[in-house]
């Protein structure tokens, strides 16, 4: 597999994890980051003339993650926000 289509199949999964974390659900990011290292090992491999588009193609992925990480906090923390409004109600702690 070319590191373009490699890319491609990154941001395709992290789309999807983005449409699972916008749904409420849990996801499993298992093997995201041997997937991403193998890509970034393919981008340095690849030949000269498709390093520009790959660099850009790497920028776009870590901008991808960088949002993902962002959703995954806001999930986390309206969990942990319903949980205590859950254990001690709209007032606060007793």
């Amino acid at each position: 597999m070319t590191a373009a289509a490699q890319l491609e199949e990154i941001q395709a999964a992290i789309a999807e994890a983005r449409r699972a974390v916008a749904a409420g659900a849990l996801i499993e990011l298992g093997g995201l980051d041997a997937a991403v290292a193998e890509a970034c090992e393919a981008a340095q491999a690849a030949p000269q003339d498709e390093r520009a588009a790959l660099a850009r193609g790497l920028a776009a992925l870590a901008e991808a993650l960088d949002q993902l990480a962002a959703e995954i906090t806001r999930q986390r923390e309206a969990a942990l926000r319903q949980r205590a409004n859950d254990a001690y109600g709209q007032e606060g702690p007793r």
